[in-house]
């Protein structure tokens, strides 16, 4: 039996891409946007995938990513409700970001909201997805979650290249495994808001850090 409770926004994002952002050297050419590009270039393949295979209200943009570069600086109230009603969190995992009060914070307000199935059925997964940003053994998922793997790739080699490289580095490389990695990811995030719904909450800016990453000294 469906649940009652499920009613969608459909202006709301499907995802939300939660990543640390890159602090170039002040004298870098470029600046903050040069540094985190492939993190742009990631959430502008994702949304392309996800409109191809999804059906949006005209005007609904299918995901959301911080384009400030700014990080940490300030709650902006978009990026509040987008956190608040997205169905699914994409976190690019490295160390910087584990030791990010402000990715912390994302991961928390994402966290706190109530997952259920959408066919009324008892649930213990979760709507969040560790991608290895970095490679994996650079660090581990918070809260013990496993990290997104791409399977069912044509090419055997892309899922041992994408952990040991890490999508940013795929994505540096101008590896086309990259491209394969995130074409699975976009039909998880797809079949997750199929299958899942994460009623929304809508928090104001907090003044404080939520949590710490376990097992991280700040």
């Amino acid at each position: 039996m469906a649940d009652d409770r499920v009613v969608d926004d459909p202006f709301a994002p499907l995802f939300f891409v939660s990543y640390a952002v890159i602090k170039p050297p002040l004298r870098a050419p470029g600046g903050r946007r040069e540094a985190n590009t492939n993190a742009l270039r990631l959430f502008t393949e994702l949304s392309i995938h996800v409109n191809a295979l999804v059906s949006r209200q005209a005007g609904a943009d299918p995901g959301f990513i911080n384009r400030t570069m700014r990080g940490g600086e300030k709650w902006t109230p978009e990026l509040l409700e987008a956190v608040g009603t997205c169905q699914v969190f994409v976190a690019l995992l490295t160390p910087a970001y584990l030791d990010s009060e402000w990715c912390a914070m994302e991961w928390e307000l994402f966290a706190g909201r109530t997952i259920t199935r959408r066919d009324g059925r008892p649930t213990r997964e979760t709507c969040i997805l560790p991608v290895c940003w970095a490679p994996e053994d650079s660090c581990e998922p918070p809260d013990g979650l496993e990290w997104f793997s791409p399977e069912g790739t044509p090419d055997e080699n892309v899922v041992p290249r994408y952990h040991q490289e890490g999508l940013y580095g795929l994505l540096s490389m101008k590896d086309d495994a990259s491209d394969v990695v995130i074409w699975k990811l976009a039909q998880r995030i797809v079949e997750l808001t199929r299958s899942h719904w994460v009623e929304p909450q809508v928090l104001t800016a907090p003044d404080r850090p939520l949590r710490k990453f376990s097992g991280r000294d700040r």
